[in-house]
């Protein structure tokens, strides 16, 4: 492998295959809004590759897919800035892969979109930058339980979530099956003091049967503990097809 292809540098992005698309938010607390995606390369978890659900994204992460050696590429900063300001409209979600493992990367990126709102798509293990915040970025939490096959030392880190959920435009969004994984997320809401009003659940699936199916499953408890249930607007639509 060519280590210096997949590094991180501060003048470029490695972008991943579906690169950037004009879509509408498929989750979360923007649901249904139109946004342009810019997908980037790598993460540092590896969801569904020692079982439990499979991660929608394998190409951005797992070694062992052919198309995370044949699809990313390295777009300058400006190239990438040209290309998200093609599409009619004025909100960035970026998302991965782990976006902030681009951290400074990512911030000289959004310099060049001083007048867009930009929601950042992370899972909650690693810190965002100052100048993230400080431009009031909007963080799509999604921290990972066990159902997701990583090792809880790897996935879950308190004090990241505490950080994040110190900020206002911070949600939490947890991707559940069964009322087992909503006991789960009960744990984490209260060992680490999240607010409520973010948490958001969402129910695993590929399919929309398998959405409804699931998220039958977990809306009497949510109901019960205050939390949000949205569903996976991309998979009702188009399924498990990519969008590029």
């Amino acid at each position: 492998m060519n280590v210096e292809r997949f590094s991180v540098k501060p003048d470029s992005l490695l972008v991943s295959g579906d690169k950037a698309f004009f879509s509408l938010q498929g989750e979360g607390q923007s649901l249904g809004k139109p946004a342009v995606f810019l997908r980037l390369h790598m993460c540092n978890l590896a969801c569904g590759k020692n079982g439990g659900w499979k991660c929608d994204t394998p190409y951005t992460w797992n070694k062992e897919d052919p198309r995370y050696y044949s699809e990313p590429e390295r777009w300058s900063l400006d190239q990438t800035a040209e290309t998200v300001k093609q599409h009619s409209c004025k909100r960035l979600v970026v998302t991965g892969g782990e976006p902030l493992l681009h951290g400074r990367a990512l911030d000289n990126f959004l310099d060049k979109l001083p007048d867009w709102k930009v929601e950042v798509e992370t899972n909650g293990t690693m810190l965002p930058t100052f100048k993230m915040v400080e431009r009031g970025v909007q963080f799509n939490v999604s921290p990972k339980l066990s159902n997701s096959g990583n090792l809880e030392a790897v996935r879950y880190r308190p004090q990241v979530l505490q950080a994040l959920n110190k900020l206002p435009n911070t949600t939490f969004k947890f991707v559940v099956m069964n009322e087992q994984d909503v006991a789960e997320v009960d744990g984490i809401v209260k060992d680490c003091g999240l607010d409520v009003e973010k948490i958001i659940l969402m129910p695993e699936g590929v399919t929309p049967e398998a959405l409804s199916q699931h998220g039958q499953a977990v809306a009497e408890v949510c109901k019960q503990r205050g939390y949000r249930l949205v569903p996976r607007l991309q998979i009702m639509l188009w399924g498990q097809k990519r969008r590029t």
